[in-house]
């Protein structure tokens, strides 16, 4: 069966809702409270996030959540829809055949950095990294790329840029009309991938195509290198579709 996640953002009384009902038809919610990405397993039926959570492990690299219109809020992560609870509009990820044409060059990264978008949403902590966050990355870079010498701020560069691209993005592809944007590398050199997954950076554009960071790959059990496509299902209201110009157009949108 094909990967899919259904992603609704609520608050005390939606969560409470939606409690009331898995618990009526005999199934467990279960509570994520230290890493929000492990709710994205298959093996996790129906799981939900904290607001604790994005303080736990990844504290650092998700305090986006913390500044965002999503602060405060719980995250329900179902393997089906919960239509009929009128809890709002859902995200859903599904696997993704997707490949971009190329990724950006080091004075692109340098460029994407310098959105205003970008420095004016990025939290203080973020640039706050401490050694026991270079010491996870780098084992992983080692495990995957030996013989390559390790800097972490080259790395870094990856990780900022890597969000600076859904915020204001200069890579992406058009799909019927609308602004597509993509992670801009693989699973190696991106950071905290649930921001765009879950939508807390990137809430505007009705589509994204997102990588897993090794901590989703770890953690979450998605596969290395692999993109997610994550949708928005608008039931009420509209959103907003900004047409921008391409900058690296490709074919493959599935």
């Amino acid at each position: 069966m094909r990967y899919q996640k259904v992603c609704y953002w609520v608050d005390a009384d939606c969560l409470k809702k939606v409690s009331e009902y898995v618990e009526q038809s005999g199934g467990e919610l279960d509570a994520e409270v230290r890493i929000p990405c492990r709710v994205l397993r298959t093996s996790r039926e129906i799981s939900y996030c904290a607001p604790p959570a994005w303080d736990g492990f990844c504290k650092r690299r998700t305090s986006w959540y913390g500044k965002s219109d999503k602060a405060g809020k719980f995250l329900v992560v179902s393997n089906t829809p919960f239509d009929h609870l009128d809890i709002g509009n859902p995200i859903i990820i599904t696997e993704s055949d997707f490949s971009p044409s190329r990724f950006p060059s080091p004075d692109e990264l340098a460029q994407l950095i310098k959105s205003q978008e970008f420095q004016s949403r990025k939290p203080p902590i973020w640039e706050e990294v401490d050694p026991l966050d270079k010491e996870f990355y780098q084992r992983w870079y080692e495990r995957h790329r030996p013989g390559e010498l390790f800097d972490f701020d080259k790395l870094f560069v990856y990780h900022s840029a890597n969000h600076a691209n859904f915020l204001d993005p200069k890579f992406f592809v058009q799909l019927n009309g609308i602004t597509v944007p993509y992670s801009i590398a693989d699973s190696i050199h991106v950071c905290s991938s649930c921001l765009e997954l879950f939508n807390i950076l990137g809430e505007q554009w009705p589509v994204k195509y997102v990588i897993p960071c090794i901590g989703a790959v770890q953690f979450a059990h998605l596969p290395f290198n692999r993109y997610s496509k994550v949708e928005i299902i608008v039931r009420n209201g509209n959103l907003q579709r900004e047409r921008r110009k391409p900058e690296y157009a490709i074919n493959n949108t599935n």
